[in-house]
Order: C-alpha cells, then structure tokens, then sequence
C-alpha cells in the first residue's frame, strides 16, 4: 500500500460541530505508518497526500453533465443534497468539489462550512525522528500487539508502552489523563 492509499484508509472521528477529535484507523494501517515514520528523515516536514485540485466551477459542470448530474444549484440546500447524494454513493470527488464551490458561494452557512471541513483533504504533520521517539514509537506498538484483545471495544492512553487509561469514550479516557502530549490515543478493534 502506498502513502496516499494508507491516507485513504485513515477515518476521522469528528464532534457535533465536524470538528475532528480523533483518528481511527486498522492495526494493518498503523504498522504500515510506524514503518514510514520509522524510516523518515530527520528533518521536520510536512507531508500532505497529493492535494486534489480544484478544478474551475465552468470545467467541473462540463464533468458534473457528463456524469449526467446537475451543473446548476441555487441554493445551499442544493448543494447539501448533492454532496449528501454523491457521498453516499461512495463519491467523495464530486462531493468534495461541490463543497469547495459551496463554501465560496455560501461561505456564511453552518452546514456548508461542515461539508467542506469534512470534506476537505487531510494534512498530516511528521514530527522529526529520533532514537528515543521511534523507541516509544515501538514501545506502544508492542503494547498495543500484546493488550488489544484484553482491550477490545475500548479507548486506550497509552504512554512509552504503558497503559495511562482505558475508557468506553474518547471523551473518558482523556479526562482521566493530565497530558496528552506523547501519548497515543486510540480505540481498539
């Protein structure tokens, strides 16, 4: 699997308001990641999966006619319908290009603002590596290989390969941690 496939299989938990809170992803994916971050170069990048491009509104309605799709929404409501439609047709490209021509036509709107957020593609930062942090890095996975079964179904904190808490909610867990910095938070499945 390469980068930008591994992207794709990262799911975003988000709140009520679409903010996003939490990543989920496969054991199969999470190794993949720490095998990348584990081999990254020492300097601090920043690594997005390659960005999709928006294409002008006029050459996306020649695509959107194509597809036999509307080319014309006069409201925001149009737009929502269409990307609800698109997404669940398991389109996300033409959802999210509707989204991005929402949020500049409705830029004040609730939902808009929503859809283009959850929409819009990832960014991912990568902390530089170094011995200590690719040791814990290797600490948690060795945990997380050991304790998964124990912990199914449940959030976990887990620090330099120890378990700091364990909860039914993502909410739960971090009220019962002081710091989340270096820690590892995740749900087990």
């Amino acid at each position: 699997m390469n980068t930008q496939e591994l992207f794709q299989q990262v799911k975003f938990i988000v709140d009520a308001e679409g903010k996003r809170t939490g990543v989920l992803l496969s054991m199969e994916v999470w190794d993949q990641l720490l095998t990348i971050v584990k081999n990254a170069d020492k300097d601090e990048k920043t690594h997005q999966p390659p960005k999709e491009e928006i294409v002008p509104w006029e050459q996306f309605q020649i695509e959107l006619a194509a597809r036999g799709l509307p080319r014309t929404y006069n409201s925001p409501e149009d737009f929502i319908s269409a990307i609800k439609s698109d997404f669940e047709r398991g389109g996300l490209h033409i959802a999210r290009q509707l989204a991005f021509r929402a949020v500049e036509l409705y830029p004040e709107h609730e939902q808009i603002q929503y859809y283009a957020h959850v929409l819009a593609p990832p960014k991912v930062t990568v902390v530089p590596s170094n011995p200590e942090r690719r040791k814990m890095v290797a600490a948690n996975q060795d945990w997380l290989r050991e304790n998964r079964l124990k912990y199914l179904n449940r959030w976990v904190a887990v620090r330099n390969g120890n378990l700091l808490a364990d909860a039914a909610s993502l909410d739960e867990v971090v009220a019962q941690i002081d710091d989340t910095k270096d820690t590892l938070i995740t749900v087990l499945y």
